[in-house]
């Protein structure tokens, strides 16, 4: 298991942002936004990758490819997906591609700190 140090956003929207920054502060993390896939992709080639979180209200081709790549890899950080309670499409999609979980923002503002919490435990590593 390598060192992890960040918590990344796959979204456009900052409603959320200073909830997770709020969480992962206190254990050392710094949470950054990435609101295209390719700014995902330059931020998870630095390394040091704890978890993703996606956001389903966002930019769904965006979100989608983010999931599509990591999908199949070894060791990679969990991905947590949320999104509106009414999108149950979106957030069976979100599953089906990869996510480890997909919540509704209900639930994810509720269990933000037990998803911290979990962070450094990779899946299939």
């Amino acid at each position: 298991m390598g060192s992890h140090e960040k918590v990344i956003v796959v979204g456009q929207d900052l409603f959320f942002l200073p909830r997770v920054q709020n969480a992962a502060g206190p254990h050392g993390y710094e949470v950054v936004q990435a609101s295209t896939s390719e700014r995902f992709h330059d931020l998870y080639e630095e390394g040091g990758t704890a978890l993703i979180l996606v956001d389903l209200a966002g930019d769904a081709p965006a979100w989608r490819a983010v999931v599509e790549r990591l999908s199949g890899e070894a060791g990679r950080p969990r991905i947590v997906a949320f999104g509106h309670h009414a999108d149950v499409e979106g957030l069976e999609e979100a599953v089906a591609l990869g996510c480890d979980a997909a919540l509704s923002k209900a639930q994810f503002s509720r269990d933000i700190v037990k998803i911290v919490a979990e962070l450094g435990q990779p899946v299939g590593g």
